[in-house]
């Protein structure tokens, strides 16, 4: 992505501000720290240079942080963040002198179809006016107005727009424009500089949905009345990771809407409703971060009609119709948004909208002590404590949980007995 942001906006001359990444740990948080040091390992496998530092360096790179309480930081030199507009301006002026043609501020009034495939769109250019647009092809990244667009030409796109949280300080004279972005999952938070000041955002270990019926179409950069009394402690305690930040003003504490899918992980690819139907969506707040990636895997996959990597995770064929539903839609987002700083355990079970789809033989394999997870919106066996007895996961873990001695004991019958 850096590749991307930093030769794009060289070649359109854009200037466009990168600044670098930092991640705190705090005392006591093990596991935490167990996930970002595998996570960094498989980044530095990827390329990426994720340097594990102490509470003494982190305090050199953003000297208004506390860290009597830190056991460990993260820092990746070449990460960084880009403005938004600029970086989107540049993408498509570059597409231009590619030979694109940008239209804007012409809604989607219909995709056109034919025998189950894609043949165009039709947009609506104001006043009364409409053009027809023959394509084979259509790719959807509208973002949090993806599911109503999807539910136009019958595709299922289950994300969720909630409430976002940020807060922007005055002016603070000792702040550095330059210094990283701090994140402290234990907090549920990252800072930043902004405006001058500096910038205190949340994610919140359970978030709040927003507009479950229906995304209004006039609703970009919507501000939403900030929530108070939910929001007060958390953003008492982010605050405190730099006390500065309490003894100042705040010029703004904003509340806008942002987009989430059921299990945090992106929407991607053709639709297996309607062939020529791609999605781009649901990239759950880090559309920046990962649309670089997004957008040369759906290139691909839309030139070539097969995707060049292992998109088992993302593909938007693992999800269910019955998962755009208001209800499981206003449960579920409440807990992904809340995944986003949640230490994020291998066997973490999902505990909202449960229990929708259940196999003809589920009592039976209740009976037998069947320990249920969510798998693509199944209630599906993961290990089984014995005819009678109830299942007891124990404590989550990276290393092997209580319940292993029961999989390697269904593990040894199938491979000796059956297999």
């Amino acid at each position: 992505l850096p590749v991307l942001y930093s030769e794009q906006m060289v070649r359109v001359v854009v200037v466009v501000a990168v600044l670098v990444v930092l991640v705190v740990l705090l005392v006591g948080v093990v596991h935490l720290l167990q996930e970002y040091r595998r996570v960094s390992a498989f980044n530095r496998k990827c390329g990426v240079d994720v340097r594990e530092i102490g509470p003494d360096e982190v305090s050199s790179l953003f000297p208004l942080c506390r860290t009597d309480d830190i056991m460990a930081g993260f820092y990746v030199e070449g990460d960084g963040r880009v403005n938004p507009v600029d970086a989107a301006t540049a993408l498509a002026k570059g597409a231009r002198m590619k030979g694109a043609r940008v239209i804007e501020n012409a809604p989607i009034a219909a995709v056109a179809t034919n025998g189950g495939k894609v043949t165009g769109v039709r947009v609506d250019l104001g006043g009364g006016e409409e053009a027809d647009i023959r394509t084979p092809v259509v790719v959807n990244c509208a973002g949090m107005w993806a599911r109503q667009l999807g539910e136009m030409s019958g595709v299922g796109i289950p994300n969720q727009a909630a409430e976002h949280y940020y807060l922007v300080t005055d002016e603070m004279q000792d702040v550095d424009p330059d210094w990283p972005v701090i994140e402290d999952p234990s907090s549920y938070t990252y800072i930043r500089p902004e405006g001058g000041g500096l910038l205190v955002g949340l994610f919140e270990p359970e978030a709040a949905a927003w507009c479950v019926d229906n995304i209004p179409p006039d609703s970009s950069f919507t501000e939403i009345s900030p929530d108070w009394e939910r929001m007060s402690p958390f953003l008492e305690t982010a605050m405190s990771r730099v006390p500065r930040t309490l003894e100042v003003g705040a010029k703004n504490f904003f509340c806008g809407p942002e987009s989430f899918t059921p299990d945090l992980a992106p929407i991607v690819g053709e639709a297996p409703e309607l062939e020529g139907y791609f999605v781009g969506a649901g990239l759950n707040s880090i559309g920046i971060l990962t649309g670089g990636g997004i957008g040369r895997l759906l290139a691909h996959w839309v030139k070539t009609g097969i995707p060049d990597m292992d998109v088992t995770g993302m593909n938007i064929d693992r999800l269910h119709r019955y998962q755009s539903n208001p209800l499981y839609r206003a449960h579920r987002v409440v807990e992904s948004l809340g995944m986003v700083y949640k230490c994020h355990y291998p066997f973490k079970p999902l505990e909202t909208a449960r229990n929708v789809k259940r196999s003809p033989l589920h009592t039976r394999l209740e009976a037998q002590g069947a320990y249920f997870k969510d798998v693509s919106g199944w209630e599906s066996p993961d290990w089984y404590a014995g005819e009678g007895k109830t299942p007891e996961p124990g404590p989550l873990s990276f290393g092997k949980h209580d319940w292993f001695p029961q999989w390697k004991a269904e593990h040894d019958a199938v491979r000796q007995g059956v297999g």
